[in-house]
């Protein structure tokens, strides 16, 4: 037997106070976790982004980059996310002094909007739309960017970037191929290639 004498027991107070340390420590939790993925989307990445348009052939010299900025229509706040990315991107210079535009479509509005693009950049959250988004840029030719590592087992973005602590670039180069982008051989040498 023990002795409940010495076992320390809590007043009504105190064990309040315990539930409600618990209850605002679980709703911390909560309010830490991320809302989307699609806010997962930093300006790092987006720099990265850019940076690597200037080594795309066809976009050297260009004074404008037209950039579709593509998000799932199903996504949970995907259109104001995309429209923050957009945003975020017509605020920063182009490769070479160019300027970028972007403009925000859905995937479902992807093929039957009369924009031209030099460049999609895929929000997370595409991947329902990859067979679509593949098929898009093969027809346009254009070159498609995107945070998100599901794009390359989708096969539907050329180029994965990430920006943390260190940059990571994934060549999709059999889609790089596909859509007749060429990069420049020191831009290749440089990033993993798939």
């Amino acid at each position: 037997m023990t002795d409940q004498s010495k076992s320390p027991r809590l007043g009504y107070g105190q064990a309040l106070s315990l539930g409600r340390v618990a209850v605002l420590a679980t709703c911390a939790l909560f309010a830490a976790a991320p809302v989307s993925r699609a806010a997962d989307v930093g300006m790092a990445d987006l720099q990265a982004a850019a940076r690597s348009l200037g080594f795309v052939d066809s976009l050297q010299n260009r004074p404008t980059i037209s950039i579709g900025v593509v998000y799932g229509a199903d996504v949970h706040d995907g259109r104001d996310q995309a429209t923050r990315v957009a945003g975020m991107l017509a605020s920063m210079p182009g490769p070479s002094s160019s300027t970028l535009q972007a403009n925000i479509v859905a995937t479902d509005d992807l093929t039957k909007s009369n924009r031209r693009f030099d460049a999609l950049y895929l929000m997370p959250g595409t991947e329902a739309s990859g067979n679509q988004i593949a098929d898009f840029i093969r027809r346009q030719h254009l070159v498609s960017i995107s945070s998100d590592p599901a794009c390359l087992d989708g096969k539907y973005c050329v180029l994965m970037i990430q920006a943390g602590s260190a940059v990571n670039i994934v060549l999709d180069t059999a889609l790089a191929s596909a859509v007749n982008a060429r990069f420049s051989s020191v831009f290749t040498m440089m990033v993993k290639r798939r």
